[in-house]
């Protein structure tokens, strides 16, 4: 009986986040492309009983081979059986041969194409390896919201190859390819352009297009040093490196060295806190470091907790002694919950962020490792957040919480704050 009510109720909250947003971005609300929309992939999913459409897992692997170093190569993404005789995805490997492929639940065989030529057009006649065993291809199948690592592509010098693409390459289709520009570990300063507000507003409702520039990795203010203490830094919705300059400024250079996650905020945070954790454990096979700091805003904070909860017997997160948040809505958000009850677009975080998603549930009920001690500021004048900052699933097992006269992001950039978080960094990690 009231069910009716409470329809109204979410229709006029979501008329009011819609209203909100279109204001605020203009006309990107509207522009969510295909491949990041949600609730139409879902959608299309139920009533075909099939796989995905929308953008919801990743695919991490490498390209091996004579001379990948020097040469750019294409991964592809093809479904066997694709209606629309399309590749489903693509990526540009980075320097070191790395690739990430973000893409849709379903099953694939991965193809590798190299411009051997150095002419900026990947040929039919460049293919140069797949993923299995001599000209066979594998198939992988992946699950919504799955990451599967680890993949290896072998590649074979020009020409030597022999492998048969299964749909022809167009060059004419190639001019808006985006390539990849950054690595795991790579060293940036804070303010580098790649840090920009634009490309963090990109990555929040088109993930897509950010996953093929950046893909999602830990970036080094400096070359790391193993006398000091990492300190990683997690933004949160449409964040960026830069939103964490004030602390990473006053941190003491002496004892701690700022590291950044820096991914689409768009993505399913379950996604999300796996690729942070599989690149954290790729940094710490590297380094060998036992004793770090995880810091997070806002959603990033639901992004880390997932992290520690999901992977408590990780070596890696052993080394995480102290995890300290700043205004996570622990809770989620209502006009979330709207948009799993009014089709509409939906770019997939939204699918996480509900009261009662599965997400919040799980990454509440769930205990944090016993080695991690857990901090809670909150900003006593943040609308956005308001009491969810003070979810007791989330208070009750943190060693103190703090409240500031802050708003949701002055809260990064508050004196009294920093000082706050430099007394327990002293005290936790002596």
């Amino acid at each position: 009986m009231n069910r009716q009510p409470n329809r109204t109720r979410y229709l006029f909250i979501f008329l009011s986040l819609t209203l909100m947003t279109a204001c605020m971005m203009s006309c990107r609300y509207l522009s969510i492309p295909a491949k990041d929309d949600a609730i139409v992939g879902k959608a299309d999913r139920d009533a075909a009983n099939e796989t995905t459409v929308y953008n919801s897992a990743v695919i991490k692997g490498k390209v091996n081979g004579p001379n990948q170093g020097g040469n750019s190569t294409l991964v592809i993404a093809y479904r066997p059986g694709d209606k629309n005789h399309e590749y489903t995805e693509y990526a540009i490997t980075n320097r070191n041969g790395d690739f990430m492929l973000y893409l849709p639940q379903g099953r694939y065989r991965l193809f590798a194409v190299t411009d051997y030529n150095h002419n900026g057009v990947y040929e039919n006649s460049e293919a140069s390896g797949l993923y299995g065993s001599g000209d066979t291809p594998e198939e992988i199948s992946i699950r919504e919201g799955e990451l599967i690592s680890g993949v290896v592509i072998q590649a074979s010098k020009a020409g030597g190859a022999g492998i048969k693409l299964p749909l022809e390459l167009h060059a004419e289709k190639q001019r808006e390819i985006i390539r990849h520009l950054t690595f795991n570990g790579q060293v940036l300063k804070i303010y580098h352009e790649y840090f920009s507000p634009e490309n963090a507003q990109t990555g929040y409702w088109n993930p897509s297009s950010f996953m093929k520039a950046f893909g999602a990795h830990i970036y080094l203010a400096e070359e790391y040093n193993p006398r000091k203490i990492p300190v990683l830094f997690v933004h949160g919705t449409e964040g960026t490196p830069l939103n964490w300059i004030y602390f990473c400024m006053r941190l003491d250079s002496s004892r701690y060295q700022p590291w950044f996650f820096y991914y689409p905020s768009g993505i399913r945070l379950s996604l999300a806190a796996d690729l942070l954790h599989e690149e954290l454990r790729e940094l710490q096979n590297k380094y060998g470091f036992r004793k770090m700091v995880l810091v997070a805003h806002s959603v990033g904070g639901l992004t880390a907790r997932s992290c520690l909860t999901r992977h408590t017997d990780d070596k890696q997160n052993h080394m995480i002694k102290l995890f300290v948040t700043f205004a996570t809505p622990w809770s989620g958000f209502s006009a979330a919950d709207a948009s799993q009850v009014i089709t509409h677009k939906s770019i997939p975080v939204w699918l996480d962020l509900g009261t009662q998603s599965a997400f919040i549930k799980k990454t509440m009920e769930d205990k944090l490792p016993r080695n991690v001690s857990h901090y809670i500021f909150y900003g006593k004048n943040d609308k956005l957040c308001g009491n969810k900052a003070l979810d007791e699933r989330a208070v009750s097992c943190a060693v103190k919480s703090f409240g500031s006269d802050c708003d949701h992001n002055s809260i990064l950039s508050d004196r009294k704050v920093f000082s706050q978080f430099n007394k327990i960094l002293e005290q936790e990690l002596q």
